[in-house]
């Protein structure tokens, strides 16, 4: 019987643009810190990616593309996709933005996994979500590889009773070409709502970093969310490219339109965050705008009405556990969680507080988050469960079994 290798050396690929995808972060650190493998890395977003792929390429046994290569744009890994089929051992591609996005299309995805030809990729979905969107393109296989929990910088710093807000929140909206506004809603719902006793309330689209989002989960009592993703995804993006097309027509006459597949996002990655922030700010008015601020301000209603209206939900969906319910559970901060199956990790009201699609057991929820003892059991079960088996150490040791043994994950 042949043994596993003690220690794989293993070539991680990132594209490093950003510090406000604490996620991104979070994977690599935990690869490096495994004792299970020696870590070469190379950043596909520097320059002459090419050639230092190839060198980093020989001696090693396996290589893994992290989620920030493909998660919101492909154009980074598309120049290197010819070399990584080259190689002469198993790879494992990670899957970001599972959804079709503008200027980050599943198509374009799926265009760059066939040249590349992985022996597995690893999907944040359920299982047969991810074999309907990749199925076919792994050599070996498509594995469920949801997000963890980071211990190192996800944890209880601020006991409850000190904390400075009840319920906050620093999330993006949703576009509406997802066809999916549960998150746009429960944050808006919570935002508008009168609650008797007053809560302190704190939500908006404010990106932090990594240090950041975790100080400001720290300072809360109690945060709401869903699922991530969407409830229609396909594998063409058909219907948000036909989301495209329309608002471009509806915009014509109205100045210039700076597309999200535009090279210019790759020199925008370059610059400074509060520059980019400032430029983004610039693009949204004027006689030239970018589309992701115009994008940004369709109606949810109209847009759904449109290009949604009569569908219903699909065997095959989009939504799925997030990072963010992971950095919540870390911090000890109590999650109003929209109903749904959270990739089956979490339990209702055993790990988070369950909120109706309909909000209608609101009373319910709020009796039981105003209830000190009853929150505090709920993040302590919480972070318990998430501790003892879905931290980033559990998922690369999962990685480890699937390149060695090739186990499902």
């Amino acid at each position: 019987m042949s043994t596993r290798p003690s220690v794989l050396r293993a070539l991680v690929v990132s594209a490093e643009y950003t510090d406000r995808l604490s996620y991104y972060d979070d994977w690599k650190a935990a690869f490096l810190a495994s004792p299970q493998f020696e870590v070469v890395r190379v950043n596909i977003a520097g320059g002459n990616a090419a050639r230092r792929l190839r060198s980093a390429l020989k001696g090693t046994d396996a290589v893994i593309l992290l989620h920030s290569t493909n998660g919101d744009t492909t154009r980074y890994l598309e120049p290197v996709a010819s070399v990584l089929a080259e190689r002469n051992c198993p790879l494992l591609t990670f899957v970001g933005n599972e959804v079709n996005l503008p200027g980050s299309p599943i198509s374009a995805k799926r265009a760059v996994f066939a040249t590349i030809r992985p022996d597995y990729i690893a999907t944040q979905l359920l299982p047969e979500s991810g074999e309907y969107l990749f199925g076919g393109l792994a050599e070996r296989g498509v594995v469920a590889l949801p997000h963890g929990l980071n211990p190192e910088v996800f944890r209880p710093q601020v006991p409850h009773g000190e904390r400075g807000r009840d319920i906050g929140v620093r999330a993006v909206k949703y576009l509406a070409h997802l066809g999916d506004d549960d998150r746009n809603r429960v944050h808006d719902f919570f935002t508008r709502h009168e609650f008797a006793p007053d809560l302190t309330v704190d939500i908006s689209t404010e990106r932090l970093n990594c240090d950041g989002w975790a100080a400001f989960l720290s300072d809360c009592r109690g945060t709401v969310s869903t699922e991530a993703g969407s409830w229609f995804i396909e594998r063409d993006d058909a219907t948000m490219e036909a989301i495209r097309a329309w608002t471009a027509e509806s915009h014509a006459g109205r100045g210039f339109m700076i597309s999200n597949d535009s090279p210019l996002r790759l020199l925008g990655h370059k610059l400074p965050f509060g520059l980019r922030r400032w430029l983004r700010k610039m693009l949204s008015r004027g006689p030239i705008r970018h589309e992701s601020t115009v994008t940004e301000a369709l109606a949810f209603d109209g847009i759904h009405e449109k290009f949604f209206a009569g569908r219903s939900i699909p065997e095959h969906h989009g939504k799925c556990i997030s990072s963010r319910h992971f950095d919540a559970i870390g911090t000890a901060t109590c999650q109003i969680l929209l109903e749904g199956r959270y990739n089956d990790i979490l339990t209702p009201d055993v790990h988070y507080i369950r909120l109706t699609s309909d909000f209608s057991n609101i009373s319910e929820v709020m009796e039981t988050f105003r209830d000190e003892r009853r929150r505090l059991e709920i993040t302590e079960a919480a972070r318990a469960h998430v501790m003892d088996g879905h931290t980033y150490a559990h998922r690369v040791g999962a990685v480890y079994d699937i390149l060695t043994g090739g186990m499902p994950a």
